[in-house]
């Protein structure tokens, strides 16, 4: 597996801080009954995920795949293979809508762009290796993120 650079709840709050850096541009204002069923989402999503990686009894780590002893394909991950890396970006499309700064998309984007690049892309590597012709076809029939 390559080099993690950062772990994945680090490039989140990465992410967050620069959005809320960001010079404001194209503002907008909706209010937080809009968002907050977003927020609810990305928490039922993370709950899910963990519990079924503690029913799998396997590494929920994203710096140890290759510790991972089970492939899990049901509940949650039969409609994305990184819903835990789907609620971290619910939040930041949360608080990208809670800013109300247009600019601020950008953080969402970066996101997706870096844990695309240098995280799941690794996942996937270490996932084939240990797993192959069942993790391949599991690929074959669920998206990445959605």
């Amino acid at each position: 597996m390559g080099k993690i650079i950062l772990p994945p709840p680090l490039v989140f709050l990465a992410c967050a801080g620069g959005m809320y850096l960001l010079p404001p541009f194209g503002l907008f204002h909706l209010s937080t009954l809009l968002i907050l069923p977003i927020v609810l989402l990305a928490s039922l999503i993370t709950i899910c995920s963990l519990w079924q990686f503690h029913q799998a009894k396997t590494t929920i780590s994203p710096l140890s795949v290759e510790k991972t002893s089970q492939l899990i394909t049901t509940g949650i991950y039969a409609f994305s293979r990184n819903p835990m890396y789907l609620s971290l970006w619910l939040i930041l499309l949360s608080w990208f809508l809670w800013l109300g700064n247009g600019l601020a998309i950008s953080g969402l984007i970066f996101f997706v762009l870096i844990m695309n690049q240098f995280q799941i892309k690794q996942e996937e590597q270490v996932l084939s290796r240990l797993f192959g012709k069942a993790y391949q076809q599991y690929c074959q029939q669920v998206r990445r993120w959605i």
